[in-house]
C-alpha cells in the first residue's frame, strides 16, 4: 500500500513537472518573410559569408538644367501603401507637422543621416522596416521571463577507482580482517533529479539515485548497490512568497536543498509585459509619424508644383508684356528704360520659377525619403489626388477624449507609471526576512545487484519501501538594518513620483498640441477664402491694367506691379490649401486617429491567404484607373468663339467675365469651390515662351516725332502665348529647355 501511494505521488510531481513546453518562435511563415527581406540561410547561418553592397545602376537626380523625366501619377493611397513597406521614419518636429515655416524645416524632414555606433553596436536608422523588428524582439523577452519557471533536468556520473595503502588506524583495523596490504576502492555514483521552480516562490524536485562501490576489504555486501529516490520540496514564507511577487521578479527565489542557476536578465513577467506594450505602443508613434510624414511631403509637392505654375503664369505675363514693348521699342514709342524695366519683369519671374523649380524637384526628394525611393528612377513624382477645400469642423471634446486615450506617447507614460507601481511593490518585499520552509522525503535501499526479482536486487528493495527518509526545517536569513532595501524602496518611490510628473506633463503637451492643430485648420481655411479672393481682385485689376497697357494709357509701373500681385496671390492661395491639408492630417495625428484617417491597421503575424498582392500593387492599379478615368472628362475651353474672339488677357487668367467682342467664356479654369488636380492642370500644356535675344542698345537722343512710326503688329488671339490660365507648362507640347513636359494628359477627376 505504501508503495502505491509513492508511486501515485511520484506521478502527480512528474505531471506538474511537464506542464511547461518550449516555444518556437521562428516558424515556416516567419522563415519566408525573412527571406523576401534577403535574410538567407548563409547570411544567418555562416559568419564568413562576404556582405557586400548591392551595385546597382542608379542615375543621376535631375536637376533644374535637366528636369524632363517622364511623370509618375502616384495618389496619397499608394505613397501610404509604399511607406508602410519601405519608408522611413524621419526628424520631423511637432511644430513643423503644421506648415508653419515649411521653407525651413525639409532639410529636418528628409533626413538622411547615417548610423552612429554605440560601443555594442549601431543605432540611428529609421526604415520601417527596421522599427518593425522592435516590438518582436521585445517580445522574446516575455519567454525569458517565463524561464524562471521552467522545470530543470539534471544528471550527473562519476566513477572513482582507489588505490591506497593501508595508513589510518580504521585501515589497519579493515585490513586486519581481510589480510590486505593495500586498500583497493571502485566507487560511482549516478543522479538524476528533475526541480521544478513554482510560481508561489518555492521549489519541488524529485532526484533518484544509486552509489554502487566494490571493495577488497569483504564488507557484509560487497558489490553494494544503494538506490534511493528522494522527494523534496521548499518554499518561501515571508520575502519571495507567493504568485504576485514572482511575477514581479526578475529572479527565482531559488533552492536550498536543490541549488540550480537562475538566470535573471530581463524584468518579471508582468513588467516585461509592460515593455512589449510600450514597444508596440513605441512602433504605432512611429508609424503615426511616418504617416503624417507622408502627408506633409505629399501635400507640399502639390503645393510646389503650384508654386512653380505661379511662377511660370507670371514668367508668360512678363513675356507679353516685353514683347508689346519690344515692338513699341522697335517703333520708336517708348525709350529704352521701358523696354528694359520689362525685360527685367520678364528675369525676375524666370529667376523666380528656376527657384520653385528647385523646390519641386526639394520636396519630390522629402516624398522620396519617406517613401523609401531611390534617388532617382527615371519618373517624378506627381500627386494626383485633389485636395478637399471643405471646412472641417471637428468637435472639441469627442477630440480631447480621443487624444487623452489614443496618442502613443500618452499610452507609454502611463504604461512606464504602471510599470513604476509595480517596481515599488517588488522592492517593498525586499524589506521582508527570508525565511524557507524545507522539506524531504527519501526512500532507500540497498543489494549486491542492480535489478532481479531476489532479496539481492537493489532495484527491487526500493520498490519494497522498507527503509525511508524524512526532514523538516526552516531556514532564516536577516540582514541587519535591510539598507540596501530601503535605499531600493527610496529610490522606486522617485521613480514612481516622476513618472507621475511626467505622464501629467505629457497629457498638458498633448492638449497644447491638440489645440494648436485645431486653431490652425480654421485659421488656414480663412486664409484660403481671403486669399482666393485676394488673387480674384488682383486678376481684375490685371486685367484691367493690361487693357490700360495695350490702348497706351496707364503706366508700365502699375502693370508689372499687378502682374507680381497676381502671381503671389495665386501661389499664396495654394500654399494656404496644401497647408490647409496638412493641418487636418495633423489635427488627426494630434488626437491619436491618424491610422484611422489614412486606412491603416496595425495587427501581429503574416498576412492573411486574401492579401498576396500587396497593398502598393493594389493602390497603383487603382491610381492608375483614376487617371485613366479622368480622359473622359477634358478640360473645358476657357472660352467659346461666339460671334467673337477670346480677350487674350481672359485666356490667360481664366476670368468668366465678358470678352472683347462678345466672346463668352465658359468657366473659369481655378474653379470656386475646388482645387483642380495636377493631371487636369497638365492637359494640353503648351511651351514656355523665351528670350534668347540680348537687350539692344539705347539709341541717340533726339525728337521721335520726326521718325516714322512702323506699324504695330497684330496681337489678335496670339497676345497672350497661352492656351489656357490654369493649365501649367508642365506637361504636353515640346517645352523649352528646363521645363517639365508631361507624357499623359487627364482631366478633373
Amino acid at each position: 500500500m505504501r508503495w502505491i501511494i509513492t508511486l501515485l505521488s511520484f506521478g502527480l510531481a512528474f505531471a506538474g513537472l511537464i506542464g511547461c513546453k518550449q516555444q518556437c518562435y521562428v516558424r515556416e511563415c516567419d522563415l519566408d518573410h525573412y527571406r523576401t527581406i534577403g535574410l538567407t540561410p548563409e547570411l544567418e547561418c555562416t559568419p564568413g559569408t562576404a556582405i557586400a553592397p548591392e551595385a546597382g545602376n542608379v542615375r543621376a537626380p535631375a536637376t533644374v538644367l535637366d528636369p524632363d523625366r517622364p511623370p509618375r501619377f502616384i495618389s496619397l493611397a499608394e505613397c501610404i501603401a509604399l511607406a508602410l513597406e519601405q519608408g522611413s521614419i524621419n526628424n520631423l518636429r511637432r511644430s513643423s507637422i503644421l506648415g508653419i515655416q515649411a521653407q525651413n524645416i525639409l532639410n529636418g524632414f528628409a533626413d538622411d543621416e547615417l548610423v552612429q555606433f554605440t560601443g555594442r553596436g549601431i543605432t540611428g536608422d529609421q526604415n520601417i522596416r527596421v522599427l518593425a523588428m522592435d516590438p518582436a524582439i521585445q517580445e522574446t523577452d516575455i519567454e525569458a521571463s517565463l524561464a524562471k519557471f521552467d522545470a530543470r533536468w539534471q544528471t550527473s556520473v562519476n566513477w572513482t577507482n582507489t588505490d591506497r595503502p593501508v595508513g589510518t588506524a580504521l585501515d589497519t583495523f579493515q585490513a586486519a580482517r581481510t589480510n590486505v596490504r593495500g586498500i583497493q576502492l571502485q566507487d560511482a555514483t549516478f543522479s538524476t533529479q528533475l526541480i521544478k521552480p513554482l510560481p508561489t516562490g518555492g521549489v519541488s524536485g524529485i532526484t533518484f539515485r544509486t552509489d554502487y562501490e566494490l571493495s577488497n576489504l569483504n564488507p557484509r555486501v560487497n558489490p553494494a548497490w544503494r538506490p534511493a529516490l528522494q522527494f523534496a520540496f521548499e518554499q518561501p514564507l515571508l520575502q519571495g512568497f507567493g504568485v504576485e511577487i514572482n511575477q514581479l521578479r526578475s529572479t527565482h527565489p531559488g533552492s536550498l536543498l536543490t541549488p540550480f542557476s537562475v538566470a535573471g536578465r530581463v524584468e518579471g513577467i508582468l513588467l516585461t509585459r509592460i515593455r512589449f506594450d510600450q514597444a508596440r505602443a513605441d512602433f504605432e508613434r512611429n508609424v503615426n509619424l511616418m504617416l503624417i510624414n507622408v502627408e506633409y511631403a505629399y501635400w507640399y509637392l502639390y503645393g510646389a508644383y503650384w508654386e512653380l505654375y505661379s511662377r511660370e503664369q507670371a514668367l508668360r505675363q512678363a513675356y507679353e508684356a516685353w514683347r508689346i514693348n519690344k515692338a513699341r521699342y522697335e517703333a520708336g514709342r517708348i525709350p529704352i528704360q521701358d523696354f528694359a524695366q520689362s525685360r527685367g519683369q520678364y528675369e525676375t519671374f524666370r529667376d523666380q520659377r528656376i527657384t520653385s523649380l528647385g523646390k519641386v524637384l526639394e520636396n519630390e526628394r522629402a516624398l522620396r525619403v519617406a517613401l523609401g525611393l531611390p534617388v532617382e528612377d527615371g519618373t517624378r513624382l506627381v500627386p494626383s489626388d485633389e485636395p478637399t477645400l471643405t471646412p472641417y469642423v471637428p468637435d472639441w471634446n469627442t477630440a480631447l477624449n480621443e487624444a487623452e486615450n489614443l496618442v502613443p506617447e500618452l499610452v507609454l507614460a502611463r504604461q512606464e507609471l504602471k510599470a513604476r507601481q509595480l517596481d515599488l511593490i517588488n522592492q517593498k518585499n525586499q524589506l521582508l526576512p527570508d525565511l524557507r520552509f524545507t522539506s524531504t522525503y527519501d526512500i532507500n535501499a540497498l543489494g549486491s545487484r542492480l535489478d532481479g526479482n531476489s532479496a539481492l536486487g537493489a532495484m527491487h528493495n526500493l520498490g519494497q519501501d522498507k527503509f525511508n527518509n524524512w526532514s523538516l526545517g526552516l531556514r532564516l536569513d536577516v540582514p541587519i538594518g535591510f539598507r540596501d532595501a530601503h535605499a531600493a524602496v527610496r529610490a522606486s518611490r522617485l521613480q514612481l513620483a516622476r513618472s507621475y510628473n511626467v505622464m501629467r506633463d505629457q497629457e498638458l503637451k498633448v492638449q497644447r498640441f491638440l489645440g494648436l492643430t485645431y486653431r490652425r485648420m480654421f485659421e488656414l481655411y480663412q486664409n484660403i477664402e481671403a486669399r482666393r479672393a485676394q488673387r480674384e481682385a488682383y486678376a481684375e485689376q490685371l486685367q484691367a491694367r493690361f487693357r490700360e497697357f495695350l490702348a497706351g494709357r496707364g503706366t508700365l509701373d502699375f502693370l508689372l506691379e499687378a502682374q507680381r500681385n497676381w502671381a503671389d496671390a495665386l501661389q499664396n492661395e495654394y500654399i494656404a490649401i496644401s497647408q490647409y491639408n496638412v493641418s487636418i492630417a495633423g489635427f488627426q495625428y494630434a488626437k491619436g486617429t491618424i491610422q484611422q484617417y489614412d486606412n491603416v491597421t496595425i495587427a501581429e503575424g503574416p498576412l492573411p491567404g486574401c492579401a498576396q498582392v500587396r497593398a502598393v500593387e493594389h493602390a497603383r492599379e487603382r491610381n492608375n484607373a483614376l487617371v485613366l478615368a479622368q480622359h473622359a472628362i477634358p478640360q473645358q475651353p476657357l472660352c467659346c468663339k461666339q460671334g467673337g474672339e477670346c480677350d487674350p488677357l481672359m485666356k490667360m487668367l481664366g476670368m468668366p467675365k465678358s470678352p472683347v467682342g462678345g466672346a463668352n467664356p465658359t468657366i473659369p479654369v481655378l474653379p470656386e469651390g475646388s482645387a483642380p488636380s495636377l493631371p487636369s492642370l497638365y492637359k494640353d500644356a503648351s511651351p514656355l515662351p523665351e528670350i534668347r535675344e540680348p537687350l539692344p542698345r539705347p539709341r541717340p537722343s533726339g525728337p521721335q516725332s520726326s521718325r516714322p512710326m512702323p506699324q504695330m503688329p497684330d496681337l489678335g488671339n496670339d497676345a497672350m502665348m497661352l492656351t489656357g490660365g490654369s493649365v501649367p507648362p508642365l506637361m504636353g507640347a515640346p517645352a523649352a529647355p528646363g521645363s517639365l513636359p508631361p507624357s499623359v494628359t487627364g482631366g478633373n477627376r
